[in-house]
């Protein structure tokens, strides 16, 4: 029995990284942890939880095929969009900025003109 315990776990691990690369990933590239606290993903929906003290603060989205370039347009027509903090309890949201639905390679959070997260699409 002892002898199969390496196999099971070489099997173990092949079903998780098969499991693993079915799902896209995202890969933080940069953070500002004075201003994000957490990320949360729901299929292409991304909410950035934000420290309390930027919840009036408002962020602008920028998406893109490349990394910092060629800038894709939002449904609005324009190349960045603004978003805000969640500020009410409903669906424990609390100081989340609202969602923002994208399949974009590469999703960049500025705010004061400064990059506060950097995003990039693994799939």
């Amino acid at each position: 029995m002892k002898r199969w315990i390496p196999v099971i776990a070489v099997l173990f691990c092949l079903a998780s990284v098969n499991a693993a690369a079915e799902q896209p990933g995202v890969s933080v590239l940069r953070m500002d942890r004075e201003v994000v606290e957490d990320i949360f993903f729901q299929g292409n929906d991304i909410y950035v939880k934000v420290h309390e003290a930027q919840w009036d603060a408002t962020f602008t989205v920028k998406i893109s095929n490349q990394n910092k370039a060629g800038y894709r347009t939002w449904f609005t027509g324009e190349e960045e969009m603004a978003v805000k903090v969640y500020r009410s309890q409903r669906e424990n949201l609390q100081g989340y900025t609202y969602r923002v639905n994208t399949a974009a390679k590469f999703i960049e959070y500025w705010m004061d003109g400064k990059m506060a997260l950097h995003l990039e699409r693994i799939i």
